[in-house]
């Protein structure tokens, strides 16, 4: 694909590494020749001021090497529901689940070319469901909603989490996390101290593994902190709620989206990135079986200039996702 030079308002392009079956089409459903399911799908929003945005996802079977992806001829198109796809949706075993629509999570796979809807559930009874950062595994979907309440008897604030049954589509549970209330006063844009019904919780990262639930996460839209926070208890039950502090590389980063700035490796060893106060990126882990977060390991990548979707507040790059032998998805860069 041959790129232009006047991307002057590029929104993001965003690369979801996550597998996923998606088919690759033709523009035009006639005598279309229907290649084999991919085992990758890439989400793409570009824009400039003169066509306004455009949305595709294409779909690839290998991310390990060098490669142009185009959407001329081969990239499915989202319609006017789904093309937040790459901030509210999540992708498990060929079918897309997505929600924007209040409390509805809609299952979808693609027929012809197209998103089409399998079927659809109403999740809670509150507008903003919001489904944040999710996690499958063999309960069904696991996923963090928007909404977070400040209960004051236990002064925590307490954020859902969902588990989805995948095949028939229903709810199994919803219980809440509990997390400790900061000792310290959280202030907003305009530097007013933030009443403590009024603080939320933005999830950045999130694993379930060892019968563990693991969020990294920040107060507010977006954090001055130079401190990452990650919250461990247990699953599925939820119970022992431990906190984890980590000034070395900065807070977690990551913004409120459904996909997630971490990844585990081959060896259950789990990573999640951070950015300071100087918009520089770093790594830290913890090991299979600890629920510390390793003192041996901060990796530092402020020699790369690695952006993602910081112009709205939030806490930068996000859509991270790992391949193998080592080889991770942190963010994208914006090349020619």
């Amino acid at each position: 694909m041959k790129t232009k030079n006047v991307l002057l308002k590029l929104l993001a392009i965003i690369l979801l590494a996550i597998p996923v079956l998606v088919q690759s089409c033709k523009k035009t459903p006639s005598n279309r020749v229907v290649e084999q399911a991919k085992q990758y799908g890439v989400f793409v929003t570009i824009a400039d001021e003169i066509s306004g945005d455009s949305y595709y996802t294409l779909s690839t079977d290998d991310l390990m090497q060098d490669t142009v992806l185009s959407p001329v001829g081969s990239g499915i198109e989202p319609d006017n529901i789904t093309f937040w796809a790459d901030i509210y949706s999540a992708f498990y075993n060929g079918a897309f689940y997505y929600t924007q629509e209040g409390n509805i999570i809609s299952k979808q796979r693609i027929v012809n070319g197209r998103y089409k809807e399998q079927a659809n559930i109403v999740v809670g009874d509150g507008w903003d469901l919001g489904m944040m950062k999710t996690v499958f595994n063999e309960n069904g979907l696991n996923f963090l909603s928007w909404m977070t309440y400040y209960n004051a008897s236990e002064n925590v604030i307490e954020k859902t989490l969902y588990v989805l049954d995948t095949a028939r589509l229903s709810v199994k549970s919803s219980n809440k996390i509990k997390i400790p209330f900061p000792k310290f006063p959280i202030y907003n844009s305009e530097g007013v101290e933030v009443a403590k019904e009024d603080v939320p919780i933005t999830p950045s990262s999130f694993a379930i593994r060892d019968g563990k639930v693991f969020m990294g996460y920040y107060y507010d839209w977006a954090t001055k902190l130079d401190t990452a926070y990650m919250l461990v208890c247990d699953y599925p039950a939820l119970n022992n709620v431990k906190l984890l502090k980590d000034s070395r590389l900065g807070h977690v980063s990551g913004a409120w989206y459904a996909s997630s700035s971490s990844f585990t490796d081959e060896n259950g060893d789990y990573y999640f990135t951070t950015v300071n106060k100087n918009e520089k990126y770093g790594i830290l882990r913890i090991k299979k079986g600890a629920t510390e977060i390793d003192p041996t390991y901060a990796y530092d990548l402020s020699s790369i200039d690695l952006k993602g979707n910081d112009q709205w507040g939030y806490a930068s790059s996000d859509y991270h996702a790992y391949l193998k032998n080592g080889v991770a998805f942190i963010g994208s860069h914006i090349i020619d």
